[in-house]
């Protein structure tokens, strides 16, 4: 089974954002908005503009708005404001902590800003009464991106938006974790696309006979075929019993993210959990195939076996 991302739609026009932006500012009846404020009351996502413009800046000249505070708007601004609202966020995010990511999509000021009045993140958030971030210490992988993508796909039951990262909040990493890794959501996607249709097999042993005294013996057909049949043999098997990350994702991919026995999907109920399941079962000979998995959930799974 292939497995293809949607057909990207690139709909949106720079007009339609542009004419946005002028329209919460005219509604704010200011010549300047910050993007914590656009992201408030606009209708677009900040990956869109930034897609569109490159820049917020870029968007508030092309727009006829300024492009930043000035100085006299900045320094009305205190250190108890930017401290409160990063507290709030904190609060917000149920954290003893704030990464720079999660500000910039939460918060009411610009990072920016902050670092200019504050010196450094950590200090920031240390004035705060805040933990620091610590992110310095761990790359987050490319498998653990990956991961993060195949939950968030099957919690939805399809094919996730930048929109549901930015604004829905569903990913535990920020927008900009992946557009630094990948160099844009889109990207990500592709990229997570490429590691599903990459060769899911792995190198399987010489076929094995495993008689019931445990000694496993290597066989080929022909000598299969004229030794005498034995009543205590265990299945013979070309595939591993272990179904890989990629394999899973394909069998739920097809499946549509739901359970073939009773159609419990975790995008009506996020409580739904989702397991692949061999049809027939390996130790009966069942192979770790696409055409002997299916998608149970973990109740019928586990009923399945009490029947067993």
């Amino acid at each position: 089974m292939k497995f293809e991302l949607n057909e990207y739609k690139a709909s949106l026009t720079d007009e339609e954002i542009l004419s946005d932006i002028k329209q919460v500012a005219d509604s704010l009846n200011v010549d300047y908005i910050s993007i914590s404020t656009y992201k408030k009351y606009g209708k677009y996502s900040q990956t869109a503009i930034q897609g569109h413009f490159g820049t917020w800046k870029r968007a508030l000249s092309l727009a006829g708005l300024r492009k930043e505070r000035t100085s006299s708007e900045r320094k009305l601004i205190s250190d108890d404001d930017y401290i409160a609202d990063v507290q709030r966020v904190a609060a917000m995010l149920g954290s003893d902590t704030v990464g720079y990511d999660d500000y910039k999509k939460n918060g009411s000021f610009s990072v920016e800003h902050i670092f200019k009045r504050f010196s450094s993140w950590e200090e920031f958030l240390l004035k705060a009464g805040l933990e620091p971030t610590g992110l310095a210490k761990r790359k987050i992988t490319k498998e653990e991106l990956f991961e993060e993508i195949e939950r968030i796909w099957i919690l939805l039951g399809r094919q996730p938006t930048s929109t549901d990262i930015i604004k829905h909040g569903v990913s535990k990493y920020s927008i900009d974790t992946y557009k630094r890794r990948f160099g844009g959501w889109r990207k990500a996607l592709e990229a997570f696309v490429d590691y599903i249709n990459s060769d899911n097999t792995e190198e399987s042993p010489d076929v094995l006979v495993t008689p019931m005294n445990g000694e496993n013996e290597s066989v080929s057909e022909s000598s299969i075929e004229s030794a005498p049949k034995r009543q205590a043999q265990k299945p013979i098997h070309s595939t591993s019993r272990n179904i890989n990350a990629r394999l899973r994702f394909q069998v739920l991919k097809r499946d549509h993210f739901k359970c073939c026995a009773c159609g419990a999907s975790p995008a009506k109920n996020p409580n739904v959990e989702l397991e692949v399941d061999h049809i027939v079962a390996w130790a009966n000979g069942g192979e770790t195939i696409l055409d002997n998995l299916q998608t149970l959930c973990s109740k019928c799974n586990n009923g399945k076996s009490n029947v067993l």
